[in-house]
């Protein structure tokens, strides 16, 4: 019960409110949540006496933290021309200050102003002498467009749902390329400071996306993880960028990627699939380009141990007395925000004035202290923004109720001010993951001469507010409901107060900073020391298998060779019609040239019908098998005779499932039905790639039920759901191919090297077969002994994912280049020179 009611205020909740239970029944829930918590403390002091020996057994020797600035700041005397380095950290460094006991951490980043050419050894000899930093130097021409200008003028306003408005005059101007180069160049600069103390390296924030993909290129095997401090948005919102595809191809060359909470990782993955159309995407991360890069959700926290000794300190003890001589009689509502147009200030104010406005009595008993932190004053947005605030307090303010502060002030007077206030808004319009309301929170901690705890008013635009159930959670640009939680807030009975406090107060104690850097620090080590499956899949070196292509046998027989590839998606880009299949040239013109060798015997399976394949390819000597096997034809028939199953297929079922395909077709934008002989296929590649996927399941589902009884099988192709009879697969030709020989002649050990290359299910039927005729092959051959290599076999898949391949080539592009090496061995041999293509 006390879960539910500090889940849900609401008045129309069907289980009862604090407010609605007896004193009694209150006390015995606070009573029982208190046990509960300190249970929890019990377990967690076990857990850390058994972690230490685990974690210090593997621990990395270092890890290199990579931000846009240094926890340092730089100046330099003009008149003696001497620097000098003052410690001025961040978020970022207080969160990691909790465990540089059990990682030892060295930064890297951009000093923060231009340092001369000629002092830049200087300056970096010092800062890594004295702070253990490595420094980046960047020229102000470049800081202007990197940082002003394609990060904060592009990245973080996109980010936090703020895109340009599409009427303002000059808006396509942000997108400009030369923002963009300063950017990738501002990337490189990193990549190379990093590189030269690399361990293990975690980097920090959209200052540095491509930064993963700029370490690889430098070093394959270094260890990568990034960090997301800033909301990810939508994948609505995210496709205006126009270098969306090269972010995220950046971002996925690390091993592991982290936000704040699981919306942004689902925007993220979301963005993945829509963007790069990765079809392998799963809450555990993506693969990708041959690697797997793990997804990971990490809420940060405070120090709220620092706030409670700060808050035990006499100057903040004398403070909050003083304090509360001053607004002896009043309710203190506390807003703690910097002056950015994220941070919903106006919308607190107006609702604020909404409030006093309906609820006259309390018109000077109430008083809301906001404090506002100036930031990026040259900017004129930021400026506008500004004169808004001071305008709004200016016209509400005509009996004093806001006490507005436009600076930063200490620390001592913010907790003091925390501790006083008996309520703290926090009306973010979208933010990361705002900290002011753990901090509120923990500084309620210790209640001498205090009414009870306050209540915290919390945006669900906030990231914070997917961990915080026990805040009053609003949207701010509802400006009734705001002013309603404020009133809300005010009128809590302090059981109701302390019992949402404790459930605050438990997640803030126990998700601090130091657990939030351990728990990434860790995860990003098991992902290093035990990568996901999928990413073992190696890639075929094509140099190898070139000079393996060209080695004769031992005992002087001529090699015979077998190339089976797939089609679509193999040969060529998978095209959304059947008729835009075309093949390239250059594919044409290798095939042909791999039939001219006689050593070669080419086969190329597809799922297409036999009038595009003899349509593309019929004039090669080139064996073809259309729909999947159900029919082929031999690369030596001159007179090009297809040859079918050897038994008649009834095709009657077409009339039940066609009717079922149709219905999803109306249904399901940019999807059509392809109808062959000897099967049924619906395409989905240019529908909406959830909603597709999404349809064909669906789908499956229905014609499951209707197919029970019929002798056909269901198959999930690349963006595809093709119904065909039971056993009609590539494998069937196939498997005569091995039993003929490469010259049509009975003995199923002819073949000394096979190449076969697919991109998707309907390909795994091959491997499958080809691995089973090694193994006989091996054995014949341990068998019979002799002097000749052991017959090669190469499965590959374009792309990766789950496959019984052994290889896999990123793209078609790969394996064309593949093929052309093939291509050139057989000019060589027989004309007695390679020839470009």
């Amino acid at each position: 019960m006390a879960e539910h009611v500090a889940r849900d205020p609401s008045p129309h909740a069907a289980t009862p409110s604090a407010a609605q239970l007896s004193v009694e029944e209150q006390q015995i829930i606070a009573e029982i949540q208190e046990l509960q918590r300190h249970l929890r403390e019990l377990k967690a002091d076990q857990d850390e006496q058994e972690v230490p020996e685990v974690k210090e057994k593997a621990r990395p020797r270092r890890v290199l933290i990579v931000a846009n600035r240094l926890p340092i700041r730089c100046s330099r005397d003009a008149r003696t021309g001497r620097w000098s380095f003052d410690d001025a950290p961040g978020g970022l460094a207080t969160a990691l200050r909790g465990i540089s006991m059990e990682v030892q951490f060295v930064w890297v980043g951009w000093v923060g102003c231009d340092v001369p050419p000629q002092e830049r050894a200087r300056v970096a000899e010092r800062l890594m002498r004295e702070h253990g930093c490595f420094p980046v130097f960047l020229e102000p021409q470049l800081v202007e467009n990197y940082y002003n200008g394609f990060c904060n003028d592009v990245l973080w306003p996109l980010f936090h749902y703020v895109p340009l408005p599409m009427y303002q005059a000059g808006a396509e101007k942000k997108f400009d390329a030369h923002l963009w180069d300063a950017y990738t160049e501002a990337n490189r600069r990193f990549a190379e400071a990093v590189m030269e103390g690399a361990d293990v390296v975690w980097v920090h924030d959209y200052h540095l996306m491509r930064l993963p993909l700029e370490l690889r290129r430098l070093d394959p095997r270094v260890a990568v993880a990034w960090f997301l401090h800033t909301p990810f948005p939508s994948s609505e919102i995210y496709r205006i960028l126009p270098y969306r595809r090269e972010l995220l191809e950046g971002l996925l060359h690390a091993d592991l990627v982290g936000f704040h909470t699981y919306d942004y990782a689902r925007h993220f993955l979301s963005a993945c699939s829509r963007v790069l159309d990765v079809s392998t995407t799963t809450p555990k991360g993506i693969e990708f380009g041959g690697r797997f890069c793990s997804i990971g959700v990490f809420p940060i926290g405070i120090d709220p141990l620092l706030i409670r000794n700060t808050l035990r300190s006499r100057a903040v003890k004398k403070r909050t007395g003083e304090l509360g001589d001053t607004f002896e009689g009043r309710k203190i509502i506390i807003g703690v925000d910097r002056l950015d147009y994220i941070k919903g200030m106006p919308h607190k104010l107006l609702a604020f004035e909404l409030f006093l406005s309906r609820n006259p009595s309390w018109v000077g008993k109430v008083t809301l202290i906001q404090v506002g932190v100036p930031t990026r004053v040259d900017v004129a947005e930021y400026q506008t923004l500004a004169k808004h605030v001071n305008e709004l307090v200016g016209r509400i303010n005509g009996y004093s109720p806001i006490h507005y502060i436009n600076q930063s002030i200490p620390q001592d007077e913010l907790i003091a001010i925390y501790h006083l206030a008996d309520a703290c808004l926090v009306t973010s319009v979208r933010d990361g993951m705002n900290l002011v309301s753990h901090e509120y929170v923990a500084a309620q901690e210790d209640p001498f001469a205090k009414d009870g705890p306050g209540a915290l008013v919390l945006s669900e635009f906030a990231g914070s507010a997917q961990s915080l159930s026990g805040a009053i959670r609003v949207n701010p640009w509802n400006t009734e409901e705001l002013a309603r939680a404020i009133h809300e807030a005010l009128t809590l009975t302090r059981v109701e107060r302390e019992l949402r406090w404790a459930k605050l107060h438990r997640y803030v104690t126990t998700n601090t900073a130091s657990y939030w850097a351990r728990s990434f620090v860790s995860e990003f080590r098991d992902v290093c020391e035990h990568p996901p499956l999928l990413s073992k899949l190696p890639k075929l070196n094509a140099a190898e298998f070139r000079s393996l292509v060209g080695t004769p046998q031992t005992s002087g027989r001529i090699p015979r060779r077998l190339v089976v590839t797939d089609y679509d998606g193999t040969l060529t880009q998978i095209q959304s019609l059947p008729q835009l299949a075309t093949p390239a040239p250059v594919v044409t013109q290798l095939l042909a040239t791999l039939a001219r060798d006689t050593r070669n015997t080419v086969y190329v399976m597809s799922g297409r019908e036999r009038r595009f394949m003899d349509k593309w390819l019929g004039k090669l000597k080139v064996g073809l098998a259309a729909e999947f096997g159900y029919c082929h034809r031999a690369p030596d028939d001159e007179q090009g005779v297809w040859k079918s199953l050897g038994r008649e297929l009834d095709t009657s079922w077409k009339d039940v499932v066609r009717p079922i395909m149709q219905y999803f077709a109306e249904r399901t934008p940019g999807t059509y039905i392809e109808s062959k002989e000897s099967s049924l296929a619906w395409h989905y590649r240019d529908a909406d790639p959830h909603f597709g996927a999404w349809q064909a399941k669906d789908m499956q589902i229905h014609m499951e039920d209707v197919m029970s009884n019929l002798p056909l099988e269901i198959i999930q192709g690349n963006r595809l759901v093709e119904v065909r009879h039971v056993g009609v697969n590539k494998s069937l030709v196939l498997e005569e191919v091995l039993r003929m020989g490469p010259r049509g002649e009975t003995a199923d050990v002819d073949f000394d090297f096979v190449l076969c290359v697919g991109d998707d299910r309907s390909d795994e039927d091959m491997y499958q077969l080809l691995k089973a005729w090694h193994a006989r092959r091996a054995e014949h051959d341990a068998d019979k002994g002799g002097d000749d290599a052991p017959a090669q076999l190469y499965l590959v898949h374009i792309g990766t994912g789950a496959t019984q391949a052994e290889y896999y080539l990123e793209s078609v592009i790969e394996l064309r280049k593949l093929l052309r090496g093939m291509a050139s061995i057989s000019l060589r041999d027989l004309r007695g020179a390679p020839r470009a293509f």
